[in-house]
């Protein structure tokens, strides 16, 4: 079996939890990761909504369209 050696653990002197570091700011091409592609996946939602946009927009003229050719 494994024995713990309890002589070669240290006691923590310092208890208080340390403050997060800042992050650091970087030009683009060293841009973190996850914020480059939180950037993608809104940009992709920006496109989805313009493209049902559009699509709703299409079919509301045609329907108006075809209800004003047919009275």
């Amino acid at each position: 079996m494994i024995s713990i050696n309890p002589k070669k653990f240290k006691a923590i002197k310092n208890k208080a939890i340390p403050n997060p570091l800042r992050p650091k700011f970087r030009n683009k091409a060293q841009a973190n990761i996850y914020f480059l592609s939180q950037r993608k996946v809104q940009g992709e939602k920006k496109d989805q909504f313009k493209q049902k946009f559009r699509m709703i927009a299409i079919i509301s003229i045609v329907l108006i369209g075809g209800y004003y050719l047919s009275n």
